[in-house]
């Protein structure tokens, strides 16, 4: 098990400054890069939501300039491949972000 809390610090902080229009790379670099080298965990996710509905995976890889997957239309119980899917490609974009800033 990794550090929670410090996700979530990470996740109310990244979402918080997105809120304000104030995140862009450089921004995120700064944010992010006081966690290279920790175990901090995504269990420790609230999930949060931006006021336009993002969560902080999706405004990390939006922000580092990726393109960010297409949420599926439907509902997860009506298609639970699509949404499964879509959290994998999310997961391996955050991934690339993360692995840059050498977050274990």
């Amino acid at each position: 098990m990794g550090w929670n809390a410090g996700y979530r610090i990470f996740e109310a902080t990244v979402i918080g400054a997105y809120d304000l229009g104030k995140l862009d790379k450089d921004m995120l670099s700064v944010l992010m890069r006081p966690y290279s080298g920790s175990d901090i965990d995504s269990g420790g996710s609230c999930d949060l939501l931006s006021k336009d509905g993002k969560g902080v995976e999706e405004i990390v890889i939006e922000t580092w300039g990726l393109e960010v997957p297409t949420k599926p239309e439907s509902a997860y119980d009506d298609d639970p491949d699509a949404w499964d899917d879509y959290q994998e490609k999310v997961y391996d974009l955050m991934r690339s972000v993360t692995t840059h800033f050498n977050w274990q």
